[in-house]
């Protein structure tokens, strides 16, 4: 299993760090949707004040997320 996960980042902790930024930003842009079809209010304002806008936090995250994996394709790429 370790042999798969470490071929489908292509041998590189960078974009496995940008695929794990990925789903935190995911998972935060779901989980005001999360909160609601459970039906606790209370959790999102919890999190809402510790995170602040957890859409906006996700939509950053997941934007981090693509310049990283890009930028190290890009350097995989010149070392062929």
């Amino acid at each position: 299993m370790l042999a798969r996960i470490k071929a489908a980042c292509l041998h590189s902790v960078t974009i496995a760090w940008g695929y794990c930024i990925a789903l935190a930003g995911a998972l935060a842009s779901i989980i005001d949707d999360l909160a609601d079809t459970l039906g606790d209010p209370g959790v999102k304002d919890q999190i809402s004040a510790a995170i602040g806008d957890v859409k906006t936090t996700g939509r950053i995250l997941l934007a981090i997320s693509v310049v990283t994996i890009i930028a190290r394709l890009r350097t995989l790429r010149r070392k062929d």
